[in-house]
């Protein structure tokens, strides 16, 4: 078979433990090989065997079908337009060309191809109908029968300037269209599905709005890319082949886990390829490599070409490794295409995976924010980028502006005839402008209080440094702002800058604030006493409380836990703070301990009614054990790092979703209230879970996609649950616990 052709198919509870038992402790495989968890997606409902298709054989397909035209056809499938006698409609039909010798692993690549298709259950994403086997044992399968034409087409009729097509794919409606292939992807995504071959020609846009992804050939399973342990994929003996634009190169694989033989294939487009598909290596391949093609279907959106194109497949390769193409401001000028846009397509198409969008929904939300007229985070916005999105947003009040400015220089030019005249008409004008002025200031001072809620929620979730910029900006825009003085004030308070507190506070500064009057008192009352020190710090929080500005310890704790301290005087000084904020504790369990420079182990276990834990804000925490407390905010884990955190028997109801917990490798769940574990894939680093002791626990497939995970505890009750069995088929050890 020709290899340039399209379609070549390559801590201590000293109570007595429960008794637990290791279910298969002899089990210890690194690879991952999946079964049957979900009918959607594993190898023995995509494929096993023959006798695996005997349910798939429908006799005479043209009892059922009869044939209209040939839709399309390249490599191994051709699409039919059939009749359906038994429904009465049109649909596509899919099948192995005539002219093709299909080989097993064609077939059953065919057949993986239509079940996993078949499974993503999507606006976006085209249906399919049946999959079945014909007398002969040839496989086909239905879907829905497509009218329109592919994004591939458009562009290419918007490049050669068809005055219709420009006036009826704006950049608007493209956008519409990128976002509804984004979200297809994005819910691939989480059923663990990558498609690998993302292009124009591979959008459907119909005369309706509708929107559909096809052509799921190349897809596969994130963990099946690791199964591969051979040597990279060589596309050598391609090197001087000249493709056209758009065609895929594909290959079979060999030297695959044992399990996979049927679905060996990897490949891509040359142009929208990302560089670890280029480079050949399958286990480099992430979702990150389904965003570096979106990027460069927005690339094409935006200048009607490919990021890369022409050239032989060794050039093509080489020059997506290096990431060797220009800026689409510079591809194609003439389209004034927004700066926004530019950088989203670059960031997510950046050569290192890590510099990319961490994943298909930030992709989706920076287009929202170019959309609504905010900054998106791809332009690394300054204040100056603010406002001047800011004033976009107000195109009237600067428009007018800007006319009454050309219109007093017009004036002004003319005058020379009439001084007087001139004169007056220039005072007129001057008059008008401001008004305007005054008009776009008020407009800023109606955005300032949104930000000013913006900082409010932004405090609220702990994220100190946004709040302040949030803060900053309110007081840009509107320095009378009263309410925004009055936060400001407290905030410093938090940050131990008394002096300029009381300043502010106060009045002093010289603008008007809200008044405060125990604010000012406690600002005025630590103004002269010089330094803070961990002494004076359980002083400090019980004035914050009497002072009616508790709110305020979070930033507090954050402040000092986030400079330079000695542990010796620290940890006491915060053990009596948790004692201070939880009184309902007798006796404060608090223990600490140093881990050199990676951060610490913090035990605050075996506290009943523990609920604050702000004294924690900003530490630098290894490890936390805060079993058998209340029911903690998390959120005041502000800092990355934490690999283990014990939270078993807490008064928790559901399972944490913060960023700065996905580095975590060991957690304690047993005997809360968490029965949900849906969100189980946000900690991808998770090697050891306990779940023993919930009731109406649901056991959620979704634990199949924590790769990293080896040791799992659940009840003696889940022994025969089918996705436990799975995770026992794969080498995790499965600890089973009777409480």
């Amino acid at each position: 078979m020709d290899e340039s052709a399209d379609i070549k198919r390559e801590t201590g509870d000293k109570t007595e433990p429960p008794r637990r038992e290791i279910g298969n402790a002899n089990l210890f495989a690194d690879d991952i090989v999946f079964s049957d968890t979900e009918k959607i997606l594993f190898e023995e409902d995509l494929h096993e065997n023959a006798s695996n298709r005997d349910g798939l054989m429908d006799g005479n397909p043209a009892d059922r079908y009869s044939a209209n035209k040939k839709l399309n056809q390249g490599g191994m499938k051709a699409i039919w337009e059939v009749d359906d006698h038994r429904t009465a409609r049109k649909v596509a039909m899919a099948l192995i060309q005539d002219s093709k010798i299909a080989s097993e692993n064609d077939i059953d690549s065919f057949l993986y191809e239509a079940r996993l298709t078949a499974n993503l259950q999507h606006p976006n994403i085209i249906p399919i109908y049946d999959i079945a086997l014909d007398e002969n044992g040839n496989p086909y399968f239905t879907m829905k029968a497509l009218k329109g034409e592919t994004l591939g087409e458009i562009i290419r009729k918007l490049r050669n300037q068809n005055s219709e097509y420009q006036k009826r794919y704006t950049l608007t409606r493209l956008l519409a269209i990128f976002l509804k292939v984004c979200n297809a992807i994005d819910y691939a995504h989480t059923k663990g599905v990558i498609h690998l071959d993302l292009k124009p020609s591979n959008v459907n846009v119909g005369d309706f709005g509708d929107v559909h992804v096809l052509d799921w050939g190349l897809s596969t399973l994130i963990t099946h890319l690791n199964e591969y342990d051979g040597e990279p994929v060589s596309w050598k003996s391609l090197d001087d082949v000249s493709l056209e634009n758009g065609q895929t190169l594909t290959r079979y694989l060999e030297k695959t886990a044992k399990r996979r033989e049927h679905k060996n294939v990897v490949g891509g487009t040359p142009g929208y390829m990302s560089p670890e598909q280029a480079q050949g290596v399958p286990s480099d391949i992430d979702f990150q490599t389904d965003v570096y093609m979106l990027g460069a279907v927005l690339y094409e959106i935006l200048t009607h070409h490919c990021p890369i194109e022409g050239g032989t497949v060794k050039e093509s390769l080489q020059r997506t490794v290096r990431g060797d193409f220009p800026p689409p401001g510079k591809r194609a000028p003439e389209l004034r295409i927004p700066a926004a846009l530019a950088a989203i397509a670059m960031k997510a198409m950046a050569t290192d995976p890590a510099d990319r969008y961490p994943n298909v929904a930030a992709l989706i939300r920076d287009v929202h924010q170019y959309q609504d007229g905010f900054a998106t985070t791809a332009e690394n916005p300054t204040f100056i980028t603010h406002v001047a999105l800011l004033i976009k947003r107000h195109k009237l009040a600067v428009s007018l502006i800007a006319a009454m400015a050309a219109i007093i220089a017009t004036i002004l030019a003319q005058s020379f005839s009439s001084i007087k005249e001139s004169e007056r008409v220039a005072l007129d004008a001057l008059d008008r402008l401001q008004v305007k002025n005054e008009y776009i200031a008020s407009t800023a001072q109606k955005v300032a209080p949104d930000y000013l809620n913006l900082m409010a929620q932004q405090e609220q979730d702990f994220k100190f440094a946004a709040a302040k910029q949030s803060l900053d900006t309110s007081l840009a825009f509107d320095p009378n702002l009263e309410s925004a003085w009055m936060r400001k004030g407290k905030m410093l308070i938090s940050q131990l800058d008394f002096t300029n507190a009381w300043q502010i506070l106060s009045g002093n500064h010289g603008h008007p604030v809200e008044k405060n009057p125990p604010a000012i008192r406690l600002a005025k009352k630590y103004m002269e006493t010089g330094a803070i020190t961990d002494a004076d710090l359980p002083r400090l929080v019980k004035d914050f409380k009497t002072y009616g500005i508790a709110d305020g310890l979070p930033r507090l704790f954050y402040h000092l836990n986030q400079s330079a301290f000695d542990p010796e005087t620290r940890f006491p000084a915060l053990a009596e703070a948790l004692q201070i904020l939880n009184p309902e504790v007798e006796t404060l369990n608090f223990n600490w301990q140093p881990t050199g420079s990676l951060g610490w182990i913090i035990d605050i276990g075996n506290n009943p009614g523990l609920n604050d834990i702000s004294p924690l804000c900003g530490l630098h925490i290894l490890i936390l054990n805060a079993s058998r407390i209340g029911s903690p905010d998390l959120n005041l884990l502000t800092e990355d790092g934490l690999v283990e955190l014990r939270l078993a028997e807490t008064q928790l109801n559901h399972l944490p979703e913060l960023d700065q917990l996905e580095g975590l490798q060991v957690l304690d769940i047993s005997g809360t209230r968490i029965r949900n574990l849906a969100n189980i894939i946000r900690y991808p680093k998770l090697r050891a879970l306990d779940l023993s002791g919930i009731e109406e626990l649901a056991i959620s497939p979704q634990l199949i996609w924590n790769q990293n995970l080896k040791m799992l505890t659940v009840a003696e009750a889940f022994r025969n649950d089918q996705t436990i069995i799975n995770l026992t088929r794969r080498g995790v050890i499965i600890i089973y616990s009777d409480n």
